[in-house]
C-alpha cells in the first residue's frame, strides 16, 4: 500500500490533517511503517496521542515508533511510546545515516539503538525496562555503547550501561490510557475539590448553628436562674407575711449584720462578672484563630492560584511552545526548589524552550545559586550552555561559575573561552555585557543586562565605514527611538563613543529570529500552517504599515531581521539600511540582500516602500514552500514566480500580487494588512 493521507500528515507534524483521517488509522505503506511510526521518527510527538491505536505496531523489520524515535533522538516521543519498550526486530538492518553505514541485526532494541547514537536522556528513560536483553549476536545495549561508529562524548551513555543488569520492569501503560487515567484523575479531584467546599459549608453552618444553641442555652439557663429566683422570692415573701408580727425584733437588726449581707451580695455579683470575663476571654480565642485563618487566606490564595495556572513550569518541563507562549506573562516565577522555567528547560536539554524562555529568565538563581546555564552544563546539554553564555560570570552559593561544573573538557573550553567586550559609552555603562550573541552587517550584538533586565546592545564600529554608510548607521540609532509599535523592537537606549568611534543601540532581547525558526523546521521537515504564515503576513505588514505611514523604508526586510518575542510575536528589527523619505517619495540607493530585492531596485531604477511588500512577498513564498521564489537577479529580472502549491487560495493570490514586477501593481503594506486581519 502506498503512504496514506494520515501518513503524510504525521510525517510533516499535520495536526489538522491527523485528526481529519483518523479512519486511515493502522494501515501500513510498502515498507510496513504506520502513521505512527512516521510521527516518532520525525519528531512530532503532539501527533502521537491521536495515534494510540498503532501503538505495538512494527513494519517489515520489526521497527516500532519506539525504536524510530530512539534512534532519531526524539526524547519527547519516547516519552510517550514507552508501551512498546522491550519489543525487539525480527529483521537485520543495514542503512546509511549521516553518511555512514549503520548495521542492526535482528533482535535489536530501542535502548540499544539509543545507546550506539550517544543519547543519554533516552538510555536513561529505557533502561529499567530493556537493560539485559540480548541481539540475536548475544550483545547488550553496553557493547553498542562501545562499539558505535558515531563520533562523540560516550561517557554518560556508557557510564549510565556499565553495570546494565537484567532485572526488568513492565512497561508503562500507553499514552492513550494514561490521558484517560489522568482526565478521570482531574474529573475526581474536582469532584474532590466540590466535596471539600460543600464538607466546609456544612461545617460553618454546623459551627454557626452551635454557636446559636450556645446562645439560647445561655439564655434559657438566665431564664430558669430569674425564675427560681422570682419563686425563692414570692416563697420568702410569703413566709415574711405570715410572720411579720412574729419576726418584728429581726428589722431592728445591727448595722454591722446589714453590712455583712452588703458584703455577700458584692461578693456575689463580683463572682458574677468574673464568670462573664471568663466567657468573654474564653470567646477571644476563636476570634484571634479566626483572624490568623483570615490572616493566612491572601498567602493560601496565591498558592492555590499558582497551583491552578502554574502551567509555565510543567509546559516548560514538557517542551510545550504553544502552552508556554500562553502563559508567559508567569516567566520569573520558581517552584518549591526555587527553580525557574527555564532552569527545567536547560537542564532537560529542552532547546526551543531555552531559547524562547531566555530573555526573561536569563541570569536567575535558584536556591542553590544555580543558573539555567550550570543546569544545562551538569546534564550535558551543549545546544542550551551556547544559548545560556551570557549567564557564565555568575556563580552559584559554593562559589562556583559554570565552568567549575563542567566534566568533558570541551564543554570547559566553550565556557572559559571568554570574547572580548568592547567599552560602552559613559551614559550607557550601566549595561553590562556578558557575551556575544550574533551580528549583521552593520555590527556586533552582545547580550548584557541592566538592575535584572535582560538586554540586547548592537556596537557599531564606524571607524570601518566611509563617510556615507557612517551616515546610514547614525540613521538606525535616530529612526529607532521614534518608532512605538508592538511588531516593531523596541529601542532602549542609544548612544555614540567619539573616543572609539562606535555607535550603541539597546533594544529589547528576543528569542530568536525568523530565519533560525524556518531552518529548524526544514531540518525536521515540518511545514507552517496557512494559519502560521497569516499571522507572519499580518504582525509584519502591521509592522511596514507603520514604518510607510511614518514616511520611513526598511529596505532590508529577510526572515533574518523579523525576531521573534518570547509570546510569538513577529518584531521587525535590524534598522540598519532604513532611511527616511523626507520630502522625495523615491529612491536609488542600492542596498538590502540580493534575492529579497524588488526589480526595480536591481535595475538601478528610483524606488518607493512598495520595495518592502516585495521583500514580505519573498518571506510569504518561502514560509510556504521552503524555498525562496527566484534564486538569480535574472530570474527576478525575468521570471514570474513558481506556483504554490496546496495552499488556501486567497493566501497564494496575495502573494501573487505582493511579486508583481511593476510596483503600481503591488498593493501597499496597509492593503496586505487588512487582507491577512480577514484571515484570523
Amino acid at each position: 500500500m502506498s503512504i496514506t493521507d494520515l501518513m503524510r500528515a504525521a510525517r510533516y507534524g499535520d495536526l489538522k490533517g491527523v485528526k481529519r483521517n483518523l479512519n486511515q488509522v493502522r494501515k501500513k505503506d510498502e515498507y510496513g511503517q504506520t502513521a505512527l511510526i512516521w510521527a516518532a521518527k520525525n519528531g512530532h510527538s503532539d501527533c502521537i496521542p491521536f495515534l494510540k491505536e498503532e501503538l505495538g505496531m512494527q513494519n517489515k523489520r520489526g521497527w516500532t515508533a519506539l525504536m524510530w524515535a530512539a534512534f532519531n533522538g526524539k526524547t519527547d516521543c519516547v516519552r510517550l511510546l514507552l508501551s512498546e519498550s522491550g519489543k525487539q526486530t525480527t529483521k537485520n538492518s543495514r542503512f546509511t545515516s549521516d553518511g555512514r553505514m549503520v548495521f542492526f541485526p535482528s533482535g535489536t532494541t530501542a535502548l540499544m539503538m539509543a545507546a550506539h547514537e550517544n543519547y543519554p536522556e533516552i538510555v536513561e528513560l529505557l533502561l529499567p525496562y530493556e537493560q539485559g536483553m540480548e541481539d540475536s549476536e548475544g550483545r547488550t545495549a553496553q557493547w553498542y555503547a562501545n562499539d558505535s561508529s558515531k563520533e562523540g562524548d560516550y561517557s554518560r551513555v556508557r557510564q549510565l550501561l556499565k553495570n546494565e543488569g537484567s532485572e526488568r520492569i513492565l512497561p508503562p501503560p500507553n499514552p492513550g490510557e494514561m490521558l484517560e487515567l489522568r482526565e478521570r484523575v482531574n474529573e475526581l479531584t474536582t469532584e474532590i475539590e466540590s466535596l471539600k467546599k460543600d464538607l466546609a459549608s456544612s461545617k460553618n453552618a454546623h459551627e454557626e448553628t452551635k454557636k446559636e444553641l450556645s446562645q439560647s442555652n445561655r439564655e434559657v439557663s438566665s431564664l430558669k436562674q430569674q425564675l427560681q429566683k422570682a419563686n425563692e422570692e414570692a416563697k420568702k415573701n410569703h413566709e415574711l407575711n405570715e410572720t411579720l408580727n412574729k419576726r418584728t425584733q429581726e428589722a431592728e437588726k445591727s448595722p454591722a449584720e446589714a453590712r455583712g449581707e452588703v458584703f455577700s451580695s458584692k461578693v456575689q455579683l463580683s463572682k458574677t462578672d468574673e464568670d462573664h470575663s471568663h466567657v468573654y476571654t474564653d470567646s477571644e480565642a476563636p476570634r484571634k484563630e479566626l483572624a490568623d485563618q483570615k490572616a493566612q487566606n491572601p498567602a493560601l490564595e496565591n498558592e492555590n492560584t499558582l497551583l491552578k495556572n502554574g502551567s509555565l513550569i510543567p509546559a516548560a518541563i514538557k517542551g510545550d511552545l504553544n502552552t508556554l507562549r500562553r502563559h508567559i506573562d508567569q516567566a520569573g516565577k520558581r517552584g518549591s526548589s526555587g527553580m525557574t522555567a527555564l532552569m527545567h528547560a536547560a537542564s532537560r536539554g529542552q532547546t526551543e524552550v531555552v531559547r524562547l524562555l531566555r530573555p526573561l529568565e536569563a541570569r536567575l538563581q535558584d536556591g542553590r545559586g544555580w543558573t539555567a546555564l550550570m543546569h544545562a552544563v551538569g546534564r550535558g546539554h551543549e545546544e542550551c550552555v551556547g544559548l545560556l553564555l551570557l549567564e557564565r560570570d555568575l556563580r552559584d552559593g559554593e562559589g562556583r561559575t559554570a565552568a567549575e561544573h563542567a566534566e568533558s573538557e570541551k564543554m570547559r573550553r566553550v565556557l572559559l573561552n571568554q570574547p572580548t567586550l568592547p567599552r560602552l559609552p559613559d551614559s550607557l555603562s550601566v549595561y553590562c555585557l556578558t557575551t556575544v550573541i550574533g551580528g549583521g552587517a552593520f555590527g556586533t550584538v552582545y547580550a548584557a543586562h541592566k538592575s535584572g533586565r535582560n538586554v540586547a546592545v548592537k556596537v557599531i564600529d564606524l571607524g570601518k565605514y566611509n563617510k556615507k554608510e557612517r551616515e546610514l548607521l547614525r540613521r538606525e540609532a535616530e529612526i529607532l527611538p521614534s518608532l512605538d509599535h508592538p511588531n516593531i523592537i523596541r529601542c532602549i537606549d542609544a548612544g555614540e563613543d567619539d573616543h572609539d568611534d562606535t555607535c550603541v543601540i539597546v533594544t529589547d532581547l528576543c528569542c530568536g529570529d525568523l530565519r533560525e525558526e524556518m531552518d529548524r523546521r526544514k531540518k525536521a521537515n515540518s511545514s507552517y500552517s496557512d494559519q502560521e504564515v497569516w499571522k507572519t503576513i499580518r504582525e509584519v505588514a502591521a509592522a511596514l504599515a507603520y514604518l510607510h505611514e511614518k514616511r520611513h523604508v526598511h529596505r532590508d526586510l529577510k526572515p533574518a531581521n523579523v525576531f521573534l518575542a518570547p509570546d510569538g510575536r513577529c518584531i521587525l528589527g535590524d534598522f540598519g539600511v532604513a532611511r527616511a523619505l523626507g520630502d522625495s517619495s523615491r529612491m536609488n540607493t542600492h542596498t538590502g540582500t540580493d534575492l529579497y530585492m524588488a526589480p526595480e531596485i536591481h535595475q538601478g531604477k528610483r524606488y518607493d516602500n512598495s520595495v518592502d511588500v516585495w521583500a514580505l512577498g519573498v518571506v510569504a513564498h518561502e514560509l510556504c514552500t521552503g524555498e525562496l521564489p527566484f534564486f538569480t537577479v535574472p530570474a527576478i529580472l525575468e521570471r514570474g514566480p513558481p506556483a504554490i502549491e496546496n495552499r488556501d487560495g486567497g493566501l497564494v493570490t496575495l502573494i501573487s500580487r505582493m511579486l508583481s514586477k511593476d510596483p503600481e501593481d503591488r498593493p501597499t503594506a496597509q492593503d496586505v494588512l487588512e487582507e491577512a486581519e480577514r484571515h484570523q
